[in-house]
Order: C-alpha cells, then structure tokens, then sequence
C-alpha cells in the first residue's frame, strides 16, 4: 500500500488500486475495510494465512511485525502466538486502517501496537524483530525489494521473513469469448503497480541473502458466480475496462451474460496463483 520507485520496468506508472494509497484515493476508504473482510472470510485464504503463521516459527515472547496490517486481523492472531511476553506490532500506509485495526484491539487484552507507516522506509532499528510478514501489499507498491530488505533489516540474524502474494499474470477466467476476455485480465493486470511479483517473490527472497528459501504456490479459484462477492469481483473487471476504453459497454455487457449463461451450466471458472515464500536471515 505505499508505493516507491520501481526496479521492473514500471517506474513512474500510476496504478488503478486505490489500495496504494488508500487514504487520498480511494472515494470511500471504509469499502476497503469491508473488501478485507470479505477476502478474510474465503476458506482459501484462511488456509494461507495459517501457513504463512506457522513458518514464522514464533514462539512465547517473540516480537512479529505485520507490514501492510490493514485492519488488523492477522496481529491479533499473531499476538495470541508470542502471549504472554511477546509482542504483535502492524503498520499500514493508511490511517483509516490503522483506526480499524486499534478499534478491533480494543478491549481484547492482547499484546499488539499499530502505526502509520511506509514499508520501504520502516521505522524501526536493525533487527529487532524475531520474524517479519507481509501479504497482499507487495503487489501494490513499484518497489518490492525495497520493501522486502525492510523487512530483512528490521528481523534478527535467525528471524524469519513471509510474504504471500498473488501473482496477477496467473489470471485466468473461463465462461465467455475469450479475445473479449483476454482484453479485460490484461487490463486487471495493469491494475496493480507490481502485477507479476509473486513469481519473482523466491529470486528476490534469495538476492536479499535469506536462507532457507521456501515457497509454496496455491491456486485461489471458484467456479460459484452465484455469491455477490464473486459477482461484484468480475463486474469489476468488466466496467474498469469499460470506462477506460480497452472494451465498449456493450461488450462490458455481454462478457457479463456470458459468465452467468455459463455459470449455470457449470463452465465457469475463475482462478489465480499465490506465491507463498519464506526465509531465514542469516
């Protein structure tokens, strides 16, 4: 969510996620908070978040930083993994997440703090951190590395990194014309400052020095149109390429009952990889 300079060939470009900014670009900021809940809630997901957990080897007393924490969710559940000495830290670009994620805290007792924050410029001292996560905030900034040698910076000798990501060039959807499809996912993919990095999340893990380089790769995928989330998702990608021209209305249109035709007949699809990778510092 805090985008810099760019090492991929994409240095200066504007992205269509307000998520980069949320703050100043967004039109209503709290639709964000509800998209994260709605992301929360996808058993998918979930699962992935309880593996990028547990390769945090964290432990009693341990201190965990959440980069791109959003509305806290997953610094709660971490600070329930370092009780009852440890603690659970979450910085976000955007203050409107950050009011979220203290509003959740409230009351529960947990060890957990937030900030307002940059992630390629965190501030915190070299090391201090036994173990360091970032999901779904890489895509959105034009330099990853920068934000990931953060994280190394910030972890001790012996801490471990995590970062999940989607990688968008992965974007697949079946159920309607496929040149007309083919130009809408291009599209979708230019949405996003860094579309691709999922891919490259292991070359760069190893380019930082961190050892131990694991990575697993899931696919997120529905086949379901029926449920409003879905429908509002692939609206999405329908009326953004609309409005900026790659496709008419018209077209936008047709896509749309297309998907719903094939939906019915059970020939719908719609589908991304995530890349999981962690590491080690030495």
């Amino acid at each position: 969510m805090m985008p810099n300079s760019n090492q991929s060939g994409r240095r200066g470009r504007a992205t269509g996620s307000a998520y980069s900014d949320l703050d100043r670009r967004a039109r209503d900021p709290r639709e964000y908070v509800h998209r994260l809940d709605q992301m929360g809630s996808v058993p998918a997901w979930r699962g992935l978040k309880r593996q990028s957990y547990r390769l945090l080897d964290l432990q009693p007393g341990h201190h965990v930083l959440d980069v791109g924490c959003g509305t806290g969710d997953d610094v709660r559940a971490l600070a329930q993994l370092v009780l009852p000495s440890g603690i659970a830290i979450g910085v976000d670009r955007s203050s409107v997440m950050i009011d979220e994620a203290r509003a959740r805290a409230l009351g529960r007792g947990l060890p957990v703090d937030f900030h307002i924050g940059d992630a390629c410029r965190l501030e915190f001292g070299d090391g201090v951190f036994d173990a360091c996560r970032a999901e779904r905030v890489l895509q959105h900034l034009d330099d990853a590395h920068q934000a990931l040698a953060e994280m190394v910076r910030v972890s001790r000798p012996g801490g471990r990194v995590v970062a999940v990501e989607p990688d968008h060039g992965t974007l697949s959807v079946e159920g309607a014309d496929r040149e007309l499809t083919s130009k809408i996912l291009a599209h979708r993919v230019e949405h996003f400052r860094s579309p691709t990095l999922g891919r490259r999340l292991p070359r760069l893990f190893s380019d930082l020095g961190l050892d131990a380089v694991g990575l697993v790769i899931s696919t997120i995928a529905t086949t379901d149109l029926s449920h409003g989330r879905e429908q509002r998702i692939v609206r999405r990608y329908a009326e953004s390429a609309a409005d900026n021209g790659i496709i008419s209305a018209e077209e936008a249109a047709t896509w749309l009952t297309q998907l719903a035709t094939s939906a019915t007949s059970g020939r719908y699809r719609h589908a991304t990889s995530v890349f999981l990778v962690s590491g080690r510092k030495s």
